[in-house]
């Protein structure tokens, strides 16, 4: 009897099974890259609204006249309204200049919500716990944005940072 017809083929199983094998291992390190870098841009523009949040509390500290009277409230739900209509005009010039705290605030919001480039379909919302919003008042700053995915068409992924200060 012939043993070595018998096992004619079977090395070439063996390649087929071991390449069918190291293929699928490749699959899954690709998805594992592509969620690595979907979770990096997503921590990314965490941190971008993270600043953004932070910026916009530092501006109010110093600027308490305009948080007072809402302009800061006003001019960030101005601007989350129609964003690139809010951006395509032009804010008082108060760099090497005397500003009103009016115009401050004008400047503020429109620095933060024109000349940060982190995010996708930002808003800024900016609500005080008190009428009028006195010094000692809590602040709620809330920045929210479309994920990467929502934009993709992928699924409606809005996501929100909230962070309160005090006045």
């Amino acid at each position: 009897m012939n043993r070595q017809g018998n096992n004619q083929g079977v090395a070439l199983i063996e390649v087929l099974i071991s390449l069918l094998i190291f293929s699928l291992g490749v699959l899954g390190l690709s998805g594992l890259q592509s969620e690595a870098i979907r979770i990096t841009h997503d921590s990314s523009q965490r941190s971008h609204a993270t600043w953004l949040a932070h910026e916009a509390t530092e501006r109010m500290k110093v600027n308490p006249q305009a948080v007072e009277s809402g302009e800061y409230q006003s001019q960030s739900s101005t601007a989350s309204t129609d964003i690139v209509t809010y951006c395509n005009s032009s804010p008082p010039s108060c760099i090497g200049a005397t500003c009103t705290p009016t115009n401050m605030a004008r400047f503020d919001v429109h620095e933060l919500m024109c000349d940060s480039s982190g995010l996708i379909n930002q808003q800024l919302t900016i609500a005080c716990s008190a009428t009028p919003c006195i010094t000692g008042s809590m602040l709620d700053i809330t920045v929210s944005w479309d994920s990467r995915a929502a934009v993709a068409g992928l699924f409606a992924s809005r996501q929100q940072l909230r962070i309160r200060a005090r006045q």
